[in-house]
């Protein structure tokens, strides 16, 4: 409105010079508030994004829930609501899965509530873009989730599961987290409804090829997952015995990022376990 304004004749609205000055002077003060309110909300999600990773590696589950506190209010921000709307689902799937685990001591009431606010946000992100393959793959596995706690309803969660793994193989076939998911979800399905530990094997290892060369450009594109299928491939080796195997892919995560906590505080240990049973200690 205010350019429209000064487009005009003084004399049609009966302006002086200073007037000018005035609503230009309003109209910079406002474009300032708006665009440090946008940056501010980009360092919020930026801080949001932080202490999820920072949390997840720690499996801290009060940390991730501060996380998503950080984050949800983002979803608010139309030019950041997809990215608030994909790391507030994966908080809460982090939190389920930490549940699940029994590294939370929780019932299946609250596990399932992350479940269903990682399944809203993600099914949010996708009727915004349509085409972010990262959200569909983190939906299937959310679908696969609710299966385990909701058994009564497998046939429809089953088909809304296929429908996100099969467009967001066909989105990105490419893209490393889609396998690695994929991958995830095949080693853990029993055989019965579809799962596959040789195929997920294969998946993993596609997985890690394409991590290798992956260049995330964009500040809130997902990145995640080039440490974790080294530790996916390490259970896949300690499971079937492969334990030297299974200690190369465990150190290779940890190079990777040194706060992997799930691989310096469990899984090491049970290799170490499994280590000592082996060589008769």
């Amino acid at each position: 409105m205010w350019f429209e304004l000064i487009k005009q004749e003084p004399h049609c609205i009966h302006l002086n010079p200073m007037n000018y000055l005035g609503i230009i002077t309003l109209a910079c003060f406002f474009l300032c508030i708006t665009t440090s309110q946008a940056q501010s909300n980009r360092d919020l999600l930026r801080e949001g994004m932080d202490v999820l990773d920072d949390g997840s590696d720690k499996r801290d589950y009060d940390q991730i829930l501060k996380a998503r506190a950080l984050l949800e209010p983002l979803t608010d921000d139309d030019s950041l609501a997809i990215w608030a709307h994909y790391y507030a689902a994966a908080a809460s799937s982090a939190m389920a899965n930490m549940i699940r685990e029994g590294v939370k001591d929780a019932g299946n009431r609250i596990r399932l509530d992350h479940i269903n606010n990682s399944i809203e946000h993600l099914e949010a992100a996708v009727a915004i873009d349509p085409t972010f393959a990262d959200a569909w793959m983190l939906l299937s596995s959310s679908y696969v989730h609710k299966i385990s706690v909701r058994p009564l309803r497998a046939v429809g969660l089953s088909r809304k599961y296929r429908r996100a793994r099969d467009l967001a193989f066909e989105l990105e076939p490419n893209n490393p987290r889609v396998k690695l998911m994929k991958g995830i979800i095949n080693y853990n399905l029993p055989g019965f409804v579809g799962g596959d530990k040789a195929i997920a094997e294969a998946e993993f290892d596609e997985a890690l090829k394409i991590f290798e060369e992956e260049n995330i450009i964009h500040p809130f594109q997902p990145s995640w997952g080039h440490d974790e299928v080294h530790a996916r491939l390490g259970v896949v080796y300690m499971d079937r015995g492969d334990l030297q195997e299974a200690r190369d892919a465990f150190e290779q995560a940890l190079e990777i990022n040194p706060q992997y906590g799930w691989v310096a505080e469990e899984l090491l240990i049970t290799l170490e376990e499994l280590e000592a049973k082996a060589s008769g200690n």
